[in-house]
């Protein structure tokens, strides 16, 4: 069988102008793992991301930490969903201000959380656009993709082992197809992942089956867990 090994993106810019970049702790976060990889002689035979820049920033700083130097194969399949877009329509179907990002952006997330439910519902596409907003694509848009993208890894395996730099909703979807869970446990499952955290899978043309969970290894040692970052 091949291994996915499924990684979140290290901490990008929440909170400023252009979010999509990694932040100097989040480049550190995907040092120390590509170290740790590298520590564990875990070496790679292909490298996935999405198109987004703090995933392409991730993946790369995660290969010098493991001396490998390997193209990186984009796949627009695990990017994630737009959940400022997706924020800014929840609010104004709810009437509220979208809440700002003090406290780590604990009352962005709550809110957050209720929109990809009501998303996930068909309950926003009936809210009127304003000038500038992108189309939000539809769960099952989003769905789509992403399983697409994961039927593409499984068509393509050859015994390998295969690093895929993701973001946390598109990582929470691959784990809902792979364990058939609904929507709250999908969310959960979002929100619980941290940056630079690690899935583990076993594949083959048959399908996936999950060997490990969010795993910081590199990051909950003596030194680092201050590192420990959602955002």
């Amino acid at each position: 069988m091949s291994q996915l090994y499924l990684v979140r993106h290290g901490q990008a810019s929440f909170g400023a102008a252009n979010y999509d970049q990694l932040s100097p702790l989040g480049y550190q976060q995907a040092q120390w793992l590509g170290e740790h990889f590298r520590a564990l002689n875990i070496q790679f035979d292909r490298v996935v991301t999405g198109s987004l820049s703090r995933q392409q920033q991730t993946a790369q700083a995660i290969l010098d930490g493991n001396a490998q130097s390997l193209p990186l194969n984009v796949d627009e399949g695990f990017n994630e969903f737009d959940f400022h877009g997706l924020a800014r329509i929840y609010c104004r179907f709810s009437e509220i201000p979208v809440p700002g990002t003090a406290n780590g952006g604990r009352e962005f997330f709550q809110m957050l959380r209720k929109a990809m439910i009501a998303w996930s519902r068909g309950e926003l596409h009936a809210v009127d656009s304003e000038p500038g907003d992108l189309a939000l694509e539809t769960w099952d848009q989003f769905h789509d993709r992403v399983h697409d993208s994961l039927q593409q890894l499984i068509a393509r395996e050859q015994d390998e082992t295969v690093l895929a730099v993701s973001s946390g909703g598109a990582m929470a979807m691959v784990l809902s197809q792979v364990l058939h869970c609904g929507v709250d446990t999908l969310i959960n499952l979002n929100m619980q992942t941290r940056n630079t955290g690690v899935h583990h899978l076993f594949y083959n043309q048959r399908g996936f089956q999950l060997a490990g969970f969010n795993a910081l290894a590199h990051l909950q040692q003596p030194g680092r867990m201050d590192a420990l970052s959602y955002t």
